[in-house]
């Protein structure tokens, strides 16, 4: 673990949220964070797109966003969604850059009541509360290799992301990033995890999770839009990364 004695690990700056939802709230696009964020499930539970896998967080489960984290997510209350988001920054950016995206599963909740609590009124107290929830999880935490990942693909990411209703093309997307199509599908892998197709698909089904949620659009109507080929096809897709079919999620 590293040591917070160094001045490159000092807290520059932090934020202390707490949400409150009622049944289910989505994220429609890609949330990709610049800063570490650290997020506790008080109430309800949160479905995590990410890299191919949906991840569940549950109450009482602690969350570590990394930067340059890219996720969607979706959040069920029973009927309440309650949940803490602190974000925050190092002197040094690149401090503690190998813990990447995971969960601690049954995390106390004491010590965000108090950083939540005292950071408009008590800064000290709050600060410390950090230091020492920081001081924490870094020891759970598991570590994980880190490079700076998505400025080899990042316009194929971005091209995916604003046409993700479109047909993928990935001699076009290999063009955009100047790479051989066998050289792009590797690099774009090894950026993100999946492929580019198990990519769009992350972003197409969170949108329909939005659908479902928010609209009386029928689940033909939801495929279509999405630019599935087909509703049996759309169903597939959706069954494998989420785990229910669509008419169950609605």
């Amino acid at each position: 673990m590293e040591d917070f004695r160094s001045p490159r690990n000092y807290i520059t700056y932090y934020k202390a949220r707490k949400y409150h939802f009622l049944d289910t709230h989505t994220v429609g696009q890609a949330q990709d964070f610049t800063r570490p964020c650290i997020g506790y499930v008080a109430k309800g539970s949160a479905d995590f797109l990410y890299r191919g896998k949906t991840i569940r967080a549950n109450a009482g489960d602690l969350i570590y966003i990394a930067p340059e984290t890219r996720y969607y997510s979706v959040w069920n209350g029973s009927p309440e969604i309650e949940f803490y988001s602190i974000l925050f920054s190092f002197a040094d950016k690149q401090a503690f850059m190998d813990y990447r995206f995971q969960l601690l599963p049954n995390y106390p909740q004491a010590l965000f009541d108090t950083i939540y609590s005292s950071y408009q009124t008590d800064f000290f107290t709050s600060i410390a509360a950090l230091y020492t929830l920081l001081g924490d999880i870094y020891g759970k935490l598991t570590r994980d290799s880190y490079q700076s990942k998505y400025a080899s693909v990042a316009p194929a990411i971005d091209h995916i992301e604003a046409n993700y209703n479109q047909p993928l093309k990935v001699e076009y997307l290999a063009k955009l990033c100047g790479y051989s199509e066998p050289r792009f599908y590797v690099q774009f892998k090894k950026a993100t995890g999946v492929s580019p197709i198990a990519y769009k698909h992350n972003i197409c089904i969170q949108h329909a999770l939005d659908y479902l949620a928010n609209t009386n659009e029928t689940i033909e109507e939801i495929s279509q839009k999405l630019g599935f080929s087909s509703p049996n096809y759309f169903r597939r897709v959706f069954q494998k990364l989420i785990g229910k079919s669509p008419s169950e999620v609605r």
